[in-house]
């Protein structure tokens, strides 16, 4: 830098003024030896208050020297910082040279905070001396190298003409940014392409908007013949601060009640590149970034922001998480090595222990990390340096306790960017209160939730909560989506929303810290049980299969609730949720979650009245059957039947027959066809007690479902027997029973066993003719896996029917199905046909070697939908 004598450098210097006041001295001295001119609180008139002077006279000084030793100073009336302390935050974008008196046995504890965060934040000169003298010696040295750096970042060429800014120049990362070339290319187009001259990058905290922006400028700058300034404003606390900081970043030496005119006048004439770095905090600065824009046409902004800044004009650029592989990925290096987390973690692991590789041994590890991390930068920087620590495959089983975990970040980051908990901590104390008391409340839920959804769980009150109802929800909603905490989400018909499951894991420890932990989970369970209820045109045809699809998008949601209903009760409600919804849980593929709850059932229905722990049973014995343990089953089921004769109520008596016909079922299943027939029988009794119109709703159909269920057991008896036609009449009358009802449940078993009739019958049209109806209502359902068993029958079908390639086809895509899917519902109520290795080796004698392997290798690949849709072609 070089200045005219009437311009020379000013030099501010911030100190306690009693104790230090011989090292005051020394600094002044120091300073005016270079010919520079010291900014001292001391050496003026003040006809104003001592906070607005040092104020101005920081806002015209381009250097900030800083003497600490005991004395936190003067905290005035109504203020939260010393005078001390706020010079240090306002001298924010100025080059900062830090000296401190030792020793200091009685140091105060404030300065002591401040003085760890100031090394903690890096980027500035901290020194420590003894002595007045060897002070003065480090100051004047300190500055004259300070100088001299200046002097040579500004040579001709370099700079912007008439401007030499002491600070401002764009940041130099150590490390390569990894996985961002699509974003940087993408903002570099919106400048350079579209002529945007305002660009706000949004994102949670961490998820690298700084380093992003710094490599988009980067980028930038070669187009902006006055160069790119860059702006740190993490350390300045209020928005009538920002100015002063963007000055300082500029070089310009202005007066405060000049500085807004300066700025604009300064920049007027150039075309410049302005960084702008964390936003957040002064937000309410937002104006004055208009009104440098309206000034200067030459002007371009990029700023970083957990918000928008709401201009004209303003184009936000939402800084996404990096690409993490889903779950279930295959642990295969080169495959996962695409993902830019990946790459990001194994890069930082490596940094962190020399010889560090992604391998097949801790493949899957890094991915789970990755994927549990939500891909999000900082997060996966902190976990790959705990590396030095814990391999992969420990650091991912900890991963529950993220926040305690990843910590130690590097020590010249922002404090708060060195512990993933520091980085949400920082975002959260800039919500208002009534932000931070829903963003808490929002941690209750699992996956995405919807706008009603989250007024129903978020409101302090029913009225506030009152679904469809604008209000506060709605608007603090809106505020966190704007604070990158919430994400919307596109697609379908209702706006949805989510949190990263990091951030959501904050929320949750907020939330039970704050004392609404109970509350906003109860008011979570009953909001997702009054949704699963359906209503009568859920309960049939196409109704229900969309209602199917509604649980289907709050399946995380809906067993969130589940399980908090079991675990903390009503049991009742948890009971009345699982019977409700059973058919979602078996039609939809979720059996294996979903028989965790039968040992919940038992255990926890002791001390319930005798009808609600008969259903708790009962239903307990649904959930044992579809995970293939009928003498679980049998068991609760007969302990059930004497506590429903306690109870005389219609509702009783139809559940009582459900359990009958049950236990039917479990005898015909062992073979014990005269034990089957007594429970089928007294089951049948019960329900001739009832009149259809004593029943409503859900309630009408179970009926229903008990008469196709003692169908399809009686006809199951007379099949085994080999009286194949009074079976398939008897399946036919059952068929028709579940048409009435309109119920996939019951519909999928008996045109499965009607099929099974009439394949023993010798009927393989009419067999292939239910099986492909079956096929197509499971496919409609969703339900994968009953959709393979159907394939099985029809591949033995094609195998009756001299077409042994279709048959093979047909029997591998359904194994690859059912190795994929799990085995579902369905096999707990039907007969499966024989499709062990026998029977494919008798179809690869039928047809060849070569042509069996084609078969194969086309039904492991087709996948579920080709493989139905070929099914369903004409044999």
């Amino acid at each position: 830098m070089i200045r005219t004598p009437d311009q020379r450098v000013r030099v501010f210097v911030s100190s306690t003024l009693t104790e230090l006041a011989a090292e005051r001295r020394a600094v002044r001295d120091a300073v005016t030896r270079l010919r520079l001119v010291p900014v001292m609180f001391e050496l003026g008139a003040r006809p104003h208050p001592p906070r607005t002077v040092y104020r101005a006279y920081l806002a015209q000084s381009q250097v900030f020297v800083a003497i600490y030793w005991q004395s936190y100073g003067w905290v005035a009336p109504g203020e939260q910082t010393s005078g001390l302390e706020d010079e240090y935050q306002l001298s924010a974008g100025m080059p900062r040279l830090i000296y401190v008196k030792s020793p200091a046995p009685d140091r105060e504890p404030r300065l002591a905070q401040l003085l760890a965060r100031i090394q903690d934040e890096g980027g500035v000169s901290y020194r420590q001396f003894s002595e007045p003298a060897e002070l003065q010696q480090l100051v004047e040295n300190d500055l004259a190298v300070l100088l001299s750096e200046r002097f040579e970042m500004t040579r001709p060429g370099q700079a912007a003409a008439g401007g030499a800014p002491l600070a401002g120049a764009l940041p130099v990362s150590a490390t390569p940014l990894l996985g961002r070339d699509q974003q940087a290319a993408a903002i570099e187009d919106l400048v350079a392409g579209q002529g945007v001259r305002l660009v706000t990058l949004t994102g949670p905290g961490g998820v690298g908007k700084s380093r992003l922006m710094v490599e988009a400028a980067r980028r930038l700058g070669p187009g902006f013949a006055d160069g790119v300034r860059f702006v740190e404003l993490a350390a300045v606390s209020a928005a009538d601060l920002v100015a002063p900081a963007i000055a300082a970043g500029l070089g310009l030496s202005t007066s405060a009640g000049q500085l807004t005119a300066d700025l604009q006048a300064y920049l007027r004439p150039r075309r410049l590149l302005l960084a702008l770095d964390n936003f957040e905090q002064v937000i309410g600065a937002a104006p004055l970034l208009a009104e440098l824009l309206a000034a200067a046409a030459g002007l371009v902004v990029l700023v970083t922001s957990r918000a928008v800044l709401r201009l004209s004009g303003e184009h936000e650029f939402a800084v996404p998480t990096l690409p993490a592989p889903p779950a279930g990925a295959a642990p295969d290096p080169e495959e996962l090595r695409r993902y830019a987390s990946v790459s990001l973690f194994t890069e930082r692991a490596h940094a962190a222990v020399t010889g560090f590789e992604l391998t097949a041994g801790n493949a899957a590890a890094v991915a789970e990390i990755c994927r549990r991390l939500d891909g999000l930068p900082l997060a996966i920087e902190l976990a790959a340096a705990r590396v030095r620590l814990l391999p992969p495959q420990a650091l991912a089983s900890r991963l529950d306790q993220r926040f305690s975990v990843l910590t130690g970040g590097a020590r010249d980051l922002p404090e708060r960017q060195q512990t993933l908990r520091n980085t949400l901590e920082w975002s959260f104390g800039l919500l208002p209160a009534g932000e931070q008391a829903l963003f808490a409340r929002l941690g209750v839920f699992a996956g995405s939730f919807s706008l009603p959804a989250a007024e129903a769980v978020g409101a302090g009150s029913p009225d506030e909560g009152r679904a469809g109802r604008p209000g506060p929800v709605m608007d603090t909603l809106g505020a966190l989506v704007d604070s990158s905490l919430v994400r919307p989400q596109t697609g379908g018909g209702e706006p949805r929303f989510a949190l990263l499951e990091t951030i959501r894991e904050y929320a949750r420890e907020r939330l039970r810290e704050g004392g609404d932990w109970v509350p906003a989970h109860d008011r979570h369970a009953a909001y997702f049980l009054a949704q699963a209820e359906p209503a009568a045109a859920d309960l049939t045809g196409l109704g229900q299969l969309a209602w199917l699809d509604r649980l289907e998008t709050e399946h995380d949601n809906l067993w969130a609730a589940m399980s908090w209903l079991v675990d903390h009760g009503p049991l009742e409600q948890a009971v009345h949720l699982s019977l409700i919804t059973t058919r979602f849980w078996w039609l939809r593929g979720h059996v294996a979650e979903y028989a965790r709850l039968g040992d919940d059932f038992v255990a926890g229905s002791k001390d319930l009245p005798p009808y609600q722990h008969a259903l708790a049973l009962t239903q307990a014995g649904f959930i044992f059957i579809g995970n293939g343990d009928p003498a679980r089953a049998q068991a609760v089921f007969e302990q059930s039947l004497p506590l429903y004769r306690q109870d005389k109520e219609r509702l009783a008596v139809t559940v009582n027959s459900l359990a009958l016909a049950f236990l039917g079922h479990l005898a015909a299943r062992r073979r014990d066809y005269a034990d089957a027939r007594r429970f089928l029988d007294q089951g049948q009794a019960l329900l001739r007690e009832l009149r259809e119109d004593d029943l409503t709703g859900y309630d009408r159909l179970r009926p229903l479902l008990t008469l196709a269920l003692v169908d399809n057991v009686l006809g199951q008896v007379q099949l085994s027997q080999s009286d194949n036609d009074a079976a398939a009449q008897v399946f036919t009358d059952g068929v028709a029973v579940a048409r009435r009802a309109q119920d996939w449940l019951p519909l999928l078993t008996l045109l499965y066993d009607l099929a099974l009739a009439r394949q023993a019958q010798g009927d393989l049209a009419g067999a292939a003719g239910h099986l492909q109806e079956g096929l197509a209502l499971a496919a409609e359902a969703g339900d994968e896996t009953s959709a393979a068993y159907y394939l099985e029958v029809l591949a033995a079908v094609a195998g009756q029917q001299d077409n042994p390639q279709r048959a093979a086809r047909l029997f591998a895509a359904a194994r690859s199905i059912l190795d994929a899917s799990g085995s579902g519902w369905l096999h707990a109520f039907v007969p499966r046909v024989p499709h062990d290795d026998a029977v494919l080796a008798a179809l690869r004698s039928r047809i060849g070697d070569p042509a069996f392997q084609e078969a194969q290798a086309w039904g492991r690949s087709a996948g579920s939908k080709r493989a139905v849709e070929f099914a369903l072609e004409q044999a």
